[in-house]
């Protein structure tokens, strides 16, 4: 994580007004905010209501607005600024200038209209530093009718419309598809009509970004000329001429010079041919010649040149790449080539980027030929490239142009990069080579008439006015000679000169089916997926169409040809969901609300990188400086779909964003198993996943009461930012809003810290945030520092512990506010992030997890807005989608372009699993508490009584479920231990301590239960917290009433001098002490006590506590995991899985507290064997001997398994008389049950005597083991 200064807090207000509304903005400047970050103390300048983050203090301002307006900018008063704000601001490099940096507008969110004004309130007046004081704005009225845009309403590849064939061109020019051409592309020319060959393409290169600027919406037909089509059929020596437009677009900068947009997402532009008898052929036309007085003759043109390679990407991310390295070689060389070169000067246009940190002593140096053209320093930067524009011109050009290029660095590690290099001359108008193009930029006078001159003119050659991309047209003229003249208005157009004889030839790419994404109706929910994943998209669609929703799936492939000519561009995918949204302009409840993308992707969209999982387009940020935080990955782009809308900090998301990150056919099968299971509340997809059913879980159901509970980690050091400005406000907010919601807190400094040879860490920490996940939680938060490979310098979370998760029945939303933490564009590695949701096995549903590196502040804001949404509720009452949680909480998280590094991996239409209905207290010892408030004492007998309601305050009468109910001691107040220099004792409240946790039936609507209070509580007097959780008949409730107090102890309280009756296995109760296990055992206790279990955790030494091999230093508190039986509050059970235990004999011992502080302990022996040696041991048959009946059993070590048991007689002799097969499902460590009557395998009895057998087993995985053993029969 980085910190950075000053991202605006959110105004977000109603505004209601008639117009015109004057809206008067006060600045009211504040001290400045100290900050410390890395050791070094900042002094920002601050703003009442503003929240520190990013770059420049800009002050930043939201309204909520009823309906459209127009915003008008009425006055600006400023003041004179603080000499110190100068200092502030040069000590953050802030650039300073004379206009101020300021933008306003009126911009929706979905249906909704805000009013937003972002601006650096400073400007220089007469040389001095001012700042804003007031900012004054009319709201004057504004259209409120919403509008459709005219996207076409049917594709020209729909059905019916012919063959299809895609075509690929690399470069500006005419192209030739001859007969041959056509035949191999599978179109057979035998009786094909040449008017029925059609060509579409578009040719626009790189789309626009902002979505108000033109662009042509599906398929444009091309104007072609096909030689010899007068005959209706298509001969050996006919053919087709079209004019391709290459992937890279050259546009004029005024009247001067020409620019290039290099394509960063193809190196190719794609054309479509058509073969339709029904479609109109459209054919290049031939101009008429111009008659007139000519006033004046063109004999030279603007010629352009470039010189640009994209080689490597400087930050792994971003829009930018760069081509030759200057650090070995510093002096290089590039020549352009130019035959019949005017008179006019050379203008060169170069870009580089250089990472130096200090321009003292740097030196870029432009010459050709020794003579010095332009010089200046490197450009600087503190972290990242920086990048430096320089142009210069030749005054005497001449036709070869070695242009060297020499770097002089302060440094060895100063490395720098050429971008490209642009040059711009005029050329004689000479025809040279087969064809080339033209255009003149000099002033335009649409009146004048002007006379182009073509020396050198070939006899069949021709000239086609480009200008008109599909609509080239043939120039009349006259060839006189060798020279070539037309005439033309002076207008800027684009010419093509041929030779008439040879021409670019395409590529060949695929035939394309038909298809129709315009003709598709409103949907709610667009799912975009590369081709490898449709199966599985499919699929998800299908499971969102069973809970009611319109889904739409389609390919990038089908996007792209219908959006972007064929070519591979991210704004093709906006445009398909713009199209939608535009749509339900006038009717807002059919525009779609969430958009999925399936599949991963990368920086790279040209593949140029190694193992490069570029499946779904991603959009990068274009940065001024190569930086890791700037040059930003975000699938926000997709979203943010009004007309001025395109990646600006104010632009809000209209629609949920979300991205599955499947790179292979196995991960996106179990993403969508993932949400299948969580979805629907369990499934049998994972039936089979080691440990659920040894830890007493049905993978059919995952109810239960972690959909209460969130988790809060907060880093160490900083000051303790991340606990007093991010976690602390964020729980307070949750407390206040949804008291119902209970949280952990995980903070690092609260836990002791160790000293490894790795560094420091937190081992404790690590164990209780697994334990914590494998417990299940609906949120888990972690604030802080973090990467790729984890979180936090100590490794609180690692890779490997991630993939060690199996909380498949308890997934969690994961929330990163760390930097990288989830980097999946990088091709590189797989980071810790994208493990949390590849996890099969567990890890998180998804994530709204951090993907560069973003600024203290930004987090600070977007936590505070994410806990303000993530647990509101639908005005029915249904929990919100993930792609609505986090659209409201971007849509509320400031000005920094720095928030849309958060992104959402995950479904965004899946709805987080809080539960829907509401559990409401009736009395507590027949007291109604909104009326009277009762105090539990220590050791007194307690009784409770509610009900549940719908979302409409109505009695659920019909519901018969479970009541998970909790009740917890007073909150405590902790101090962490500051045990770094940068992280001091904070003070924290954490409400932890549960006194009784238990297991009741609810009846018709209604529960009851009974339990007696813990001695142990604290016995101040207190509010206590009553956590309610029910489930049943496919749905479940929550609740929570804090209206009692809890404290002191009875006088007539409950005593007894008894400790708890103790049962001890491993896994299930066939254990006996002594047998065998695998490396994963669970700790399985069974306790009974006239008046309860003691779960507090208040009392020093009296928690349930798990001793392992004698290890009193070590020991496992079971609190949390003891739950009651139904309906009795005096017997439950504990249930704890070990992990990794060694190979060889152990010891484990329970001890127990009943709520009087009486104890009982519990001892067994066993010994493990390692699962990949299947092992069995104490077979025998019982009885044995025996007459007509007997019982085969054993133990072994391969436990939450299915197992293939075979048991073979055999005869002393070795003949096989018996065998007998049977299927089991294992829990436990030892089998019984496995009958057999005597009788052979024909069914007659068999003699008595000595018989040997074998016993073998055999799981999923092939892994086997068998022991022999004798028997004996009597008659």
């Amino acid at each position: 994580m980085k910190i950075n200064f000053f991202i605006p807090y959110l105004f977000l207000c109603l505004v209601n007004f008639s117009f015109s509304q004057d809206i008067l903005l006060e600045l009211n400047w504040q001290k400045p905010v100290e900050h410390l970050f890395e050791g070094k103390t900042y002094f920002i300048p601050s703003i009442e209501g503003q929240e520190s983050s990013g770059g420049k203090p800009n002050y930043f301002y939201l309204k909520y607005l009823k309906n459209n307006a127009k915003p008008i900018l009425n006055d600006i008063v400023y003041e004179l600024a603080p000499e110190n704000d100068l200092k502030q601001l040069s000590a953050l490099n802030i650039q300073l200038s004379e206009d101020l940096e300021i933008s306003y507008q009126v911009t929706k969110a979905a249906n909704d209209y805000y009013f937003a004004v972002n601006t650096f309130p400073y400007k220089l007046i007469n040389g001095q530093l001012h700042r804003v004081k007031q900012l004054v704005f009319e709201l004057a009225e504004a259209s409120v009718v919403g509008h459709q845009k005219d996207f076409v309403t049917s594709s020209v590849l729909e059905d019916g419309s012919g063959l299809w064939y895609k075509i690929a061109v690399n470069k500006d020019g005419i192209y030739k598809i001859d007969k041959n051409f056509l035949e191999s592309c599978g179109i057979t020319t035998n009786g094909l009509n040449p008017a029925h060959i059609h060509i579409y393409g578009n040719g626009e290169g790189v789309l626009p970004e902002l979505n108000s600027s033109p662009r042509i919406d599906d398929l444009a037909k091309n104007s072609l000329f096909i030689q010899g089509e007068a005959d209706g059929s298509f001969d050996a020596n006919d053919y087709i001429l079209f004019y391709g437009h290459g992937p890279h677009r050259w546009r004029a900068n005024g009247t001067v010079e020409f620019d290039r947009k290099q394509n960063i997402y193809s190196d190719n532009s794609y054309y479509f041919i058509n073969i339709n008898s029904a479609e109109t052929p459209l054919r290049i036309e031939t101009l008429p010649e111009i008659q007139g007085v000519t006033n004046s003759e063109i004999s030279s043109y603007d010629y352009r040149d470039v010189y640009e390679n994209d080689l490597v990407n400087l930050v792994g991310g971003g829009q930018r790449w760069y081509g030759e390295l200057f650090d070995v070689e510093l002096e290089k060389t590039f020549t352009f080539t130019i035959p019949n070169i005017d008179t006019s000067p050379i203008r060169f246009k170069t870009v580089i980027a250089s990472n130096a940190t200090n321009s003292v002593g740097t030196a870029q140096n432009y010459s050709i030929n020794g003579s010095t053209l332009s010089e200046s320093s490197l450009p600087s930067t503190g972290s990242g490239f920086a990048r430096s524009n320089q142009s210069f011109q030749l005054n005497n050009p001449v036709s070869s142009l070695p242009l060297k290029i020499k770097i002089t660095r302060n440094s060895p590690n100063t490395l720098t990069y050429l971008d490209r290099i642009v040059l711009n001359t005029r050329r004689k108008l000479v025809f040279f080579g087969t064809q080339f193009g033209f255009r003149n930029l000099s002033p335009q006078d649409s009146l004048s008439l002007v006379s182009y001159s073509t020396s050198n003119f070939p006899t069949n050659g021709f000239i086609w006015d480009i200008s008109d991309r599909q609509k080239p047209k043939k120039i009349s003229g006259t060839l006189t000679g060798s020279t070539y003249t037309f005439k033309t208005y002076n207008i800027y157009n684009e010419y093509v000169a041929s030779n008439g004889s040879s021409f670019f030839t395409p590529e060949k790419v695929a035939s394309v089916p038909n298809q129709n994404l315009h003709a598709l109706p409103q949907a709610e929910f667009l799912i975009i997926t590369h081709p490898d994943f449709l199966v599985q998209a499919n699929r998800l669609a299908e499971l969102h169409r069973e809970e009611g929703l319109s889904v739409h799936v389609t390919t990038t492939e089908q996007i792209f040809n219908e959006f972007s000519s064929g070519a591979p561009d991210p704004t093709a995918i906006r445009m398909f969901a713009k199209m939608f949204y535009d749509r339900g302009a006038l009717t807002p409840s059919t525009k779609p609300k969430y958009l999925l993308l399936f599949g991963d992707g990368t920086y790279d969209p040209k593949n140029r990188v190694p193992n490069n999982n570029n499946y779904v387009l991603t959009y990068q940020v274009e940065s001024i400086i190569e930086n890791y935080i700037d040059a930003m990955v975000t699938d926000d782009y997709y979203g943010m779909l009004d007309d001025n809308e395109a990646i600006s900090a104010i632009d809000l998301l209209d629609i949920g964003v979300g991205r599955i990150l499947a790179s292979n056919l196995t991960q996106a099968k179990q993403q969508v198993d993932k949400i299948e299971h969580y979805m629907k509340n369990g499934s049998n997809l994972f039936s089979s996943a080691e440990g659920s059913c040894c830890l007493g879980e049905s993978s059919t159901d995952t109810y239960g009461d972690w959909r209460t509970k969130y988790v809060q980690i907060a880093d160490d050091e900083e000051g303790g930012y991340f606990i007093n400005n991010d976690t602390e406000p964020q729980y307070n907010n949750v407390k206040t809003d949804h008291f119902e919601m209970n949280c952990d807190k995980l903070y690092l400094d609260a836990y002791p810290q160790e000293t490894s040879a790795g560094g420091q860490r937190y081992p404790e920490l690590q164990n209780a945030i697994t334990d914590r996940v494998q417990r299940g939680a609906l949120v888990v938060n972690y604030v802080g520092h973090g990467g790729e490979v984890g979180l936090a310098e100590e490794r609180v979370v690692t890779i490997p512990q991630i993939n060690s998760w199996t909380n498949i029945n308890k997934l969690h939303l994961f929330v990163s506010a760390a930097c990288e933490f989830t980097k999946y564009d990088d091709p590189a590695r797989v980071s810790a992030g994208e493990w949390a949701a590849l996890n099969p096995n567990g890890g998180a549903i998804a994530l709204m997890t951090t993907t560069r590196a973003v600024y203290f502040g930004v987090n600070t804001t977007t936590g505070l807005a994410f806990f303000n949404n993530v647990f509101d509720r639908n005005p029915d009452g249904s929990p919100l989608t993930f792609g609505e949680i986090v659209k409201r909480t971007k849509n509320a998280s400031g000005n920094s372009n720095n928030k849309r590094s958060f992104t959402l991996i995950g479904d965004p239409a899946l709805k987080i699993a809080l539960p829907t209905f509401k559990v409401i207290t009736d009395s507590i010892n027949g007291k109604n508490p909104l009326i009277e408030i009762d105090t539990l004492n220590a050791l007194s007998k307690v009784r409770i009584k509610g009900h549940l309601i719908d979302n409409s305050g109505n009695l659920m009468s019909s519901f018969n479920g479970l009541l998970n109910p909790s009740i917890f001691d007073k909150p405590k107040k902790q101090t962490t231990l500051g045990q770094d220099n940068g992280s001091p004792e904070i003070e924290y409240e954490l409400q932890r301590n549960i006194i009784y946790k238990g297991k009741c039936s609810v009846v018709n609507g209604f529960f009851d239960f009974s339990f007696v209070v813990p001695k142990d509580i604290a016995l101040n007097i207190g509010r206590g917290k009553i956590s309610y959780y029910a489930f049943g008949q496919g749905i479940d409730a929550i609740g929570a009433d804090t209206n009692f107090r809890i404290g002191g102890i009875d006088p007539n309280g409950i005593n007894d001098d008894i400790g708890p009756d103790l049962e001890l296995y491993l896994n299930d109760e066939k254990f006996i002490s002594g047998s065998i296990s695998d490396e994963n055992p669970v700790l399985f206790l069974k306790a009974f006590d006239e008046n309860g279990i003691n779960t507090i955790g208040n009392g020093i030494g009296h928690d349930i506590v798990a001793i392992l091999d004698g290890k009193t230093s070590d020991p496992i508190v079971l609190n949390d995991y003891y739950t009651t039986n139904l309906n009795d509050y005096k017997s439950g059970e504990v249930r704890y899985q070990f992990k990794g235990l060694l190979a060889g004999e152990h010891t484990l011992e329970v001890k127990v507290w009943d709520v009087n502080n009486n104890s009982s302990t519990a001892r067994l022996n066993f010994t493990v064997r390692e699962k990949q040696k299947p092992n069995i041991e104490r077979v025998y048959n019982y009885p044995n001997p025996f007459t007509t009946k007997t019982e085969f059993m054993f133990e072994h070590n391969l436990s939450c398994n299915s197992l293939d048991v075979q048991v073979q007689v055999y005869t002393v002799s070795g003949r096989l008389v018996k065998t007998i097969n049977k299927y089991i499902t294992s829990k436990g460590f030892r089998e019984s049950g496995i009958e057999w009557d005597g009788l052979d395998d024909f069914g007659d009895r068999l003699a008595k005597g000595v018989y040997i057998y074998r016993l073998k087993i055999s799981n999923s995985e092939n892994l086997s083991a068998e022991k022999t053993e004798k028997l004996v029969i009597l008659r």
